[in-house]
């Protein structure tokens, strides 16, 4: 894994939950960020056309109670525009495997990699764990993820951020994330922004981050 701070150059689309108005691409400023951990193998993979997406996973937040942060993940990896992505939900996977979801770090059914192929016809598939979560202010989000090629096994790219809000930095990039991609609904400068407010919204920012260093 290697370690850096993000840079934030973004291209604007629009939060539909809090009423963005602006759709023009903007860039935004460089900041400093909470760091960050990636890999990405020295030598590119194939590429991959149509990736599944399966369902977020913790081990104590029940299925039912993550679709928020299902969503926020599915519209950012989506923003990357690299693949199709092609969402499970929980109701499917378990259909296909008889699980509702799977972690990145534990072991993986045998048969998932076949099946996913066979029913969804993709190349890849998106791991995603929630390390971590704290709806209270100030509010933190930790997430892991890996894209894995089915075919053979490899690791395409993986990673895994951990922001806090109570950070003045990580605070400071996610006020210019709401800022640039909803420019004129931003709130007055000294209350602190509504995406340090809201857990829904600071998942979005959580989930843009995670996405970051993902590359074609």
């Amino acid at each position: 894994m290697k370690q850096l701070k993000s840079i934030f150059l973004l291209a604007a689309g629009s939060l539909a939950a809090v009423g963005c108005q602006s759709h023009k691409v903007a860039a935004v400023p460089q900041r400093a960020d909470a760091p960050q951990n990636w890999f990405l193998p020295s030598s590119p993979g194939r590429v991959m056309r149509r990736v599944a997406m399966l369902p977020v996973y913790h081990a104590r937040i029940p299925g039912e109670a993550l679709r928020d942060i299902d969503a926020a993940l599915l519209s950012e990896l989506s923003k990357k525009v690299m693949f199709e992505v092609v969402p499970l939900s929980r109701a499917e996977l378990e259909t296909l495997i008889g699980l509702r979801d799977v972690s990145s770090v534990e072991a993986i059914p045998g048969d998932l990699f076949r099946k996913l192929k066979d029913q969804y016809g993709v190349e890849g598939v998106m791991f995603t764990d929630l390390t971590h979560y704290s709806p209270y202010r100030p509010v933190s989000v930790g997430v892991r993820s890996k894209l894995v090629d089915i075919e053979s096994g490899r690791i395409h790219w993986a990673s895994d951020v951990l922001l806090d809000s109570g950070n003045a930095n990580v605070a400071a990039a996610a006020r210019e994330y709401q800022k640039v991609l909803c420019r004129d609904n931003f709130p007055i400068a000294s209350d602190g922004g509504t995406v340090l407010m809201s857990p829904r919204l600071f998942v979005k920012f959580a989930a843009y981050s995670n996405y970051a260093s993902l590359q074609r």
